[in-house]
């Protein structure tokens, strides 16, 4: 007998490889498999302007990058003697003007050059219920907690959403007409808009997805992290305890379909072999002077030897590190 409806995994029509670039924006459910993947070596960035949860925030980055747009002292405000930016989360935070708008400026450029070398994107939708400044009209990344009087809160429809984000996706192709973006909905329920209102707001972000897949199906798809926690897991022991956020085994779960998805065969057992060296990296030893120890460390200095040799450009200076202390 079955006792869940299961979501069968679909091969995706394109892989991912230690050979790409991958850039993930969006919910905190782009941190998790961000998270993942990093530990994995993989190359990535992953919100360069901190946590967004709508997809207006999440374009309107995408295009300062594209534009290569800095930060200016018209950005930023001061409140409670701290300056921040409703461009930008609330981790940039500063009690300089000049100190905000380098730290988000650096952070701007690193962000530019990786999206300019991205081969995939990956963008995490939240929320369709946005804050526009009242002053300026323009929906906002972060309130900062300033007095709600200064916000009109709204939803956005399929056909904003749309609107925001099509000239992006469509200068994004024409710079670079083999990239693709895959487009995902948090599975994480906004409950401060109630249960129905939240509902609304997946709604709206999964129809507006639908109609950009439709539109630039070579180079947008959708990937069900959504339905794989509503729909497949549908229990509560797969949340944490606020009972909104995904536990650990639910990520886990989501992103081993996320690796069935867009990993190869291939890809996997390169996968395993860095998988491998990095937890023995991890080890710690009772008694690091032992003939065992240092044995186990030449023979992963062999093995760090041979994936350094297929992967010069992945990032093994920890295991390095580790391994050639016991030399």
């Amino acid at each position: 007998m079955d006792f869940r409806t299961e979501i069968k995994v679909q091969k995706a029509d394109f892989g991912i490889s230690y050979a790409d670039r991958l850039f993930f924006v969006g919910s905190c459910f782009s941190t998790n498999m961000a998270e993942r993947l990093s530990a994995l070596k993989f190359r990535l960035t992953v919100n360069p302007t901190g946590v967004l949860y709508n997809p207006a925030s999440v374009c309107q980055l995408l295009q300062h990058l594209l534009d290569g747009r800095k930060l200016t002292a018209d950005d930023v405000f001061q409140q409670d003697g701290v300056w921040n930016s409703f461009l930008l989360h609330s981790c940039f935070a500063s009690l300089s003007q000049q100190e905000l708008i380098d730290k988000a400026n650096a952070a701007l450029m690193s962000a530019k050059e990786a999206l300019a070398g991205a081969t995939c994107l990956f963008l995490t939708f939240g929320t369709a219920w946005v804050y526009r400044l009242k002053s300026t009209g323009g929906v906002v990344a972060n309130c900062h907690k300033v007095p709600a009087a200064q916000f009109e809160r709204c939803r956005l429809t399929p056909e904003e959403v749309v609107a925001e984000c099509l000239p992006v996706f469509q200068e994004l192709v024409e710079q670079r007409p083999d990239v693709r973006i895959v487009l995902t909905v948090s599975p994480i329920r906004h409950w401060k808009d109630g249960a129905h209102g939240n509902q609304l707001s997946k709604a709206v972000l999964l129809l507006a997805i639908d109609q950009l897949c439709q539109l630039l199906p070579d180079n947008v798809s959708y990937f069900q992290s959504y339905e794989l926690l509503m729909d497949d897991l549908r229990d509560y022991r797969f949340y944490a305890d606020d009972m909104l956020h995904p536990s650990k085994l639910a990520v886990d779960y989501i992103y081993q379909h996320f690796a069935d998805t867009y990993f190869s065969a291939e890809t996997c057992k390169d996968v395993a072999c860095v998988e491998a060296l990095v937890a023995a990296a991890s080890h710690r030893p009772f008694n690091p002077d032992s003939f065992s120890y240092k044995l186990f460390c030449e023979r992963n200095r062999t093995k760090l030897a041979e994936l350094q040799a297929r992967f010069p450009q992945l990032d093994f200076s920890r295991e390095t590190g580790v391994f050639s202390e016991q030399k």
